[in-house]
């Protein structure tokens, strides 16, 4: 049951990662905000990596163009779309776009892989996603009627998908013998360098960083939680219980975001916060009752 556990942490991460994403989008351009994000998560975990990662060198220069790949997906893509969509859309729409991760994840892993969807893992997805709706619609008809779609939530679609090739790639071609700190150190350094030439070139001419309080804590943030702990959990639960069952945990970002906003913001738990959460729980359990089983 460890792995079910230790997947709980990411989508409670990256829930924080949306928020604050949305709250300085005006501060940094996409492209900085990602790119110092990973510099500053580098730097933080770099006394833990150096060892591993010159331990397991032969390895890491045997899979190079995997790690690449994998890097490139999850280090320089996926969240420098997510900050491009922040732009022009709105948390909400954010985390719901993210819940189309799980259902990209069983398309994708069935249409090219072969990999047999049964009738629980539809249900589950559907009763998740039928309460990731309930929380962000409120229960409300007028936001439901209000709900559009921008190039910002084109953006999040795009990476959504991103990210669901990325963790079917994960579970599939990550090198076994390479351990939790150097695929993650390997592939932070990988990632970066594919971000410098774009961060320093500066294609579109975006403002940098603006330096104050406020973006300094949260780049820490964002760096420390949403880039190594949650990425950290999210690698070892990909390749304990699969990528499909693991995509399931994303619908519970939407129940984090509201539970954040009510420690934090102060505001109150109300009934479509339960109601979202049940379905949401019963969706995960439906989803991963045939494993767990095993």
């Amino acid at each position: 049951m460890k792995p079910y556990f230790i997947l709980l942490l990411p989508p409670l991460f990256w829930a924080g990662n949306f928020i604050a994403g949305r709250a300085i989008a005006d501060q940094a351009s996409p492209v900085s905000l990602s790119f110092w994000r990973w510099a500053l998560a580098l730097i933080i975990i770099f006394p833990f990596i150096i060892k591993p990662i010159l331990q397991q060198w032969s390895i890491i220069k045997r899979n190079l163009s995997v790690l690449l790949l994998l890097a490139i997906l999850s280090v320089s893509a996926f969240n420098t779309l997510a900050y491009i969509g922040l732009q022009y859309t709105t948390a909400t729409n954010g985390t719901l776009l993210n819940s189309f991760i799980p259902i990209f994840i069983l398309i994708i892993s069935s249409v090219f892989f072969n990999e047999s969807i049964n009738s629980r893992q539809i249900i589950g997805v559907i009763v998740s996603l039928l309460g990731v709706l309930i929380i962000l619609t409120k229960l409300d008809s007028a936001v439901i009627r209000q709900l559009s779609f921008n190039k910002g939530d084109l953006w999040i679609l795009v990476g959504s998908l991103d990210w669901a090739v990325y963790s079917i790639f994960l579970k599939r071609y990550r090198p076994a013998d390479l351990s939790a700190l150097s695929f993650l150190g390997s592939t932070m350094i990988l990632g970066l360098l594919i971000l410098l030439p774009i961060y320093l070139l500066n294609p579109f001419n975006e403002a940098g960083l603006l330096i104050n309080q406020s973006s300094i804590l949260t780049l820490l943030y964002i760096a420390i939680f949403p880039s190594i702990f949650a990425y950290l959990a999210w690698n070892y639960g990909v390749s304990k219980v699969g990528a499909s069952i693991s995509g399931q945990y994303i619908h519970l970002m939407p129940l984090f975001g509201a539970l954040l906003a009510v420690i934090f913001l102060g505001e109150q738990i109300r009934l479509y916060h339960l109601l979202g959460g049940l379905s949401i729980g019963i969706g995960l359990w439906l989803s991963m009752q045939r494993k767990v089983s095993h």
